[in-house]
């Protein structure tokens, strides 16, 4: 777990960082500046798509004519003297069940195989008034709620750090395009920790906002999943983030405070003196796998030569809260599906049917029960834990999975309780903003391992200073894959 030279992706510098690598951030300031070619970064990915996506099915579909085109229009406007966004000419991965106006939007599910939608989700929008290059749409588990199959529309997503391991979560298409440098970052999103599982299991920076920061609408009415970045550091979800987040007034799910400008903010905060809480009870009653412990281990002493003061923390309703955010989730999923199911069953995956069935025995009173636990912890999570007058607490650290493979979570009888999201899951239905880092390898296998943040509702921006200051500690996000 520790920062052995010997181990995937061997640390290097910016300056020997190839193209594909760079971090979002550094490629937008060469593009802007006029020293890199939007054409030339975007014909490079699609190099790279070319190239190793038959391995790592990270794409679903690609956009290669109309990404050429949009970067050609980011250069054209550079070389006219024009101001473009702060986003301008980055290709970017979309999760595949994300609206794209004008390029097919498939849920990876044969029933929306030729499905084209006639408007860009809020989300889109927002990512291309900022300048960003849609390349493509990434792979992801049948719609989101499934444990993938070979036989699904397109076959499941490899890990680009050891593919002979698959990819995690069900924006595991967008962690695969992110870390195997075929995009410059991806968006997907998280309902029960689909965005912060597979930027664990990539090395990946998977920041799951405050719900409401950034707006679904143009998606199903989803009470507890956000569209959230994946990227390779803390700089480029800052970014995204600023690009991603604000007010949508026909969407009553949005926040309508004002974004604060993450990017910018990123060096302003000094974490020494802040108290991190571990929930060490919760935290032991899972069945962590024991390289998880160590670097779960590992970055706490980070954290701590930071100058943060980490302390045992209990905290009431975690597990509960887990259950009910995937009780919620079932009851939403099967509502969106049930009239589908009946006249389409056949058209669905077997496994998807099996978990969209899940929510046909819930009634109104599991619900709204549900519901009421998630109300609960959250006021739980404000008035005893994230308030100077009680704990003191900053954020609190957890593991991002008790697992370090795919294949460990997805055993049958664990995946359908969501154990491999037992640290991610409670976050989603109390809203609070939580991102995973890169917290180290595992020797076993080289696959990444993440270590996980949570802080108080609309505390995005601290959360996004407490993993940079993290960030620049480590050489963690210096690691690539060799593909």
């Amino acid at each position: 777990m520790s920062n052995n030279t010997d181990q995937p992706g061997t640390p290097g510098t910016e300056s020997d960082t190839p193209l594909h690598y760079l971090p979002l951030a550094e490629q937008a300031r060469r593009i802007r500046s006029g020293e890199l070619s939007a054409v030339v970064l975007t014909r490079a990915y699609l190099g790279r798509i070319h190239s190793h996506n038959p391995q790592l099915n990270s794409f679903i579909t690609i956009d290669e004519d109309r990404a050429i085109e949009q970067a050609q229009r980011v250069d054209d406007a550079i070389s006219r003297g024009e101001q473009v966004g702060p986003l301008a000419g980055i290709p970017l991965a979309v999760k595949d069940s994300i609206p794209t106006k004008g390029l097919r939007t498939t849920d990876n599910s044969n029933l929306l195989a030729d499905w084209v939608p006639e408007h860009d989700a809020a989300a889109v929008e927002k990512l291309r008034r900022a300048g960003a290059v849609v390349i493509g749409k990434a792979n992801l588990n049948e719609f989101g709620w499934s444990r993938p199959l070979e036989a699904d529309l397109a076959p499941p997503p490899w890990n680009p750090w050891n593919p002979r391991f698959a990819s995690v979560g069900s924006s595991s298409g967008s962690g695969a395009a992110a870390s195997g440098g075929l995009a410059s970052a991806a968006i997907g999103t998280d309902g029960g920790g689909s965005i912060r599982l597979p930027g664990g299991a990539h090395g990946l920076i998977g920041f799951k906002p405050t719900h409401g920061l950034v707006s679904r609408r143009g998606m199903d009415h989803n009470s507890h999943s956000e569209i959230s970045p994946l990227t390779r550091t803390v700089e480029d979800a800052a970014l995204m983030l600023d690009a991603l987040a604000g007010f949508v007034p026909d969407d009553d799910m949005s926040w309508p405070g004002a974004p604060v400008g993450y990017a910018d903010r990123l060096s302003e905060a000094d974490v020494r003196g802040w108290r991190i809480g571990v929930p060490w009870k919760f935290v032991r009653s899972a069945p962590n796998e024991p390289e998880v412990l160590a670097a779960f281990e590992e970055f706490l002493g980070t954290l701590e030569s930071l100058g943060c003061e980490v302390i045992d923390v209990p905290v009431r309703g975690l597990a509960e809260a887990r259950m009910a955010n995937f009780l919620v989730l079932n009851a939403e999923a099967y509502q969106r599906h049930a009239k589908s199911l009946g006249e389409y069953w056949d058209s669905y995956g077997e496994i998807t049917r099996v978990y969209l069935m899940q929510g046909a025995y819930l009634g109104a009173d599991d619900l709204l029960n549900a519901s009421e636990v998630g109300r609960t912890v959250r006021g739980l999570l404000e008035s005893e834990i994230f308030s100077a007058d009680k704990t003191g607490v900053r954020a609190l650290a957890m593991p991002t999975s008790p697992f370090v493979t795919a294949e460990r979570s997805r055993r049958p009888g664990e995946h359908s309780r969501g154990i491999n999201a037992c640290f991610t899951a409670p976050f989603n239905i109390t809203g609070h903003p939580s991102t995973s880092v890169p917290a180290g390898f595992s020797e076993s296998n080289g696959l990444p391992i993440g270590a996980m943040l949570t802080t108080a509702l609309h505390n995005d921006l601290e959360l996004l200073q407490l993993a940079h200051a993290h960030e620049q500690a480590t050489n963690w996000h210096l690691r690539h894959p060799e593909l």
